[in-house]
Order: structure tokens, then sequence, then C-alpha cells
């Protein structure tokens, strides 16, 4: 992914195809749930390091 798409991804907020997991130091337990939503839906990005608002 490019330095832009992330930019672009962060400024746009969370939607169907694009979800924000804030972690600290591990992987958040309801990752796996997003990681399998995704899956059967229409796929997408999960970013991590990230808090809802997008900071």
């Amino acid at each position: 992914m490019t330095q832009e798409k992330l930019e672009s991804l962060l400024a746009n907020h969370e939607k169907v195809t694009v979800e924000f997991k804030e972690s600290k130091s591990a992987i958040p337990e309801n990752v796996y749930e997003t990681v399998a939503s995704f899956s059967n839906r229409y796929g997408g990005y999960i970013i991590l390091g990230v808090d809802d608002d997008g900071i």
C-alpha cells in the first residue's frame, strides 16, 4: 500500500470496507471478527494502530 493510499483511507474515516483498530501492544480480540466479516462481504482494509477517529 502506498503512503498516499493510507492517507486517503485515514482521511475518509471508517466505512463498510475500512475499519480502524486501536492496538498498542497486541492484536485486539475483535480484529478476528472483522476479518471474518470482511471475508464474507466485500473485503477491505483493517488498519491497526489507529483509533476510530483515524488518529
